[in-house]
């Protein structure tokens, strides 16, 4: 199930994974897909960007040293018990980032057993989890970023505009940061489903459907 799992997410083109971080935005009725993915672009281009000039900063530096350099603590916790929303790592304010390295160690042992960790590219997965975490950091740390920018407006009455944050951008800067950070094969989305496993395999294969479908109604297949 997982190799076949694997195949089907792997072969997503960009404009599923845009999709699917839309059908994740509070404010997706305000706009369509299409007119969602330029925002997606720019977003992944904004967390590709800052990647490429931490790795300039810190020539050679694992992802955990450029933590420390830039002074965040970052503590491994377990993984928290019972339902509502699952988390895998968080980062607090201002210099904090918590990993549930025992998921992530359980999902590296399931990849490992199922024989799917090189065609995923053997990316250590605690390593992928603090690399998205610290873009959140340095997105803290520089306010005139494009994903902390105003993006839509909302309405207009004379001169005045209420405009909103499209909050799910984030996110796409941050996986696209992760990847460029630690040069990965395939996109860390994919690992959505994958930390759902260990604790989590009803929601795993939930979202594993979820995909599977907007990849139907995107693409037709």
């Amino acid at each position: 199930m997982l190799s076949a799992w694997c195949d089907d997410l792997l072969a997503l083109p960009e404009e599923v994974w845009s999709a699917y971080a839309l059908s994740r935005e509070p404010l997706r009725g305000r706009l369509d897909r299409e007119g969602y993915r330029p925002y997606y672009d720019r977003a992944a281009a904004c967390g590709r960007e800052e990647a490429s000039r931490l790795a300039h900063a810190h020539p050679g530096a694992s992802v955990r040293d450029m933590a420390a350099a830039l002074g965040v603590t970052v503590e491994k916790v377990p993984m928290p018990q019972g339902g509502g929303i699952v988390t895998f790592a968080c980062y607090y304010e201002p210099d904090r980032i918590e990993l549930c390295a025992d998921n992530a160690q359980e999902v590296q042992g399931l990849l490992q057993a199922a024989g799917l960790e090189e065609r995923l590219g053997s990316v250590d997965v605690l390593d992928m989890l603090l690399a998205h975490e610290l873009f959140h950091v340095v997105q803290q740390w520089e306010p005139d970023l494009y994903v902390n920018q105003k993006h839509i407006l909302l309405r207009k009455l004379g001169r005045l505009r209420q405009e909103s944050r499209l909050v799910s951008l984030e996110e796409v800067a941050a996986m696209a940061f992760a990847r460029e950070l630690l040069g990965m094969a395939v996109t860390p989305y994919v690992y959505d489903v994958w930390m759902l496993l260990p604790r989590a395999p009803e929601r795993a294969q939930a979202l594993y459907r979820q995909l599977m479908e907007l990849r139907e109604e995107v693409c037709g297949q």
